[in-house]
């Protein structure tokens, strides 16, 4: 019964400790001093990074930046650099998209 109260408290406790989220700027931080033309993105390549964490506790894993983005796109110029986040209540993922040639 001792037992069974403990893990009980524990799994009560567990959603409260270490409730955060990670969150690099990447597009906020650049000013936009150009006329920018959204319709060209659908011909441009595209590159997506993301970091996961699990339960606000176990992660980040997995490289969310501009630089791992154009990485996995197969980009030499960025052109234009969006993200995403996504929140379950399991899993949490942030993601940089980078569109260029």
């Amino acid at each position: 019964m001792r037992h069974l109260r403990r893990q009980l408290s524990l799994a009560l406790l567990l959603p409260t400790v270490a409730c955060s989220a990670v969150l690099t700027p990447t597009a906020t931080t650049y000013p936009v001093t150009s006329d920018l033309d959204f319709a060209e993105l659908a011909s441009m390549k595209r590159g997506e990074s993301c970091a996961k964490t699990i339960l606000y506790i176990f992660g980040p894993s997995g490289r969310a930046s501009v630089a791992a983005a154009a990485q996995a796109g197969g980009l030499r110029h960025v052109r234009y650099v969006d993200n995403r986040y996504d929140n379950n209540v399991l899993r949490q993922r942030y993601c940089v998209i980078a569109y260029g040639e």
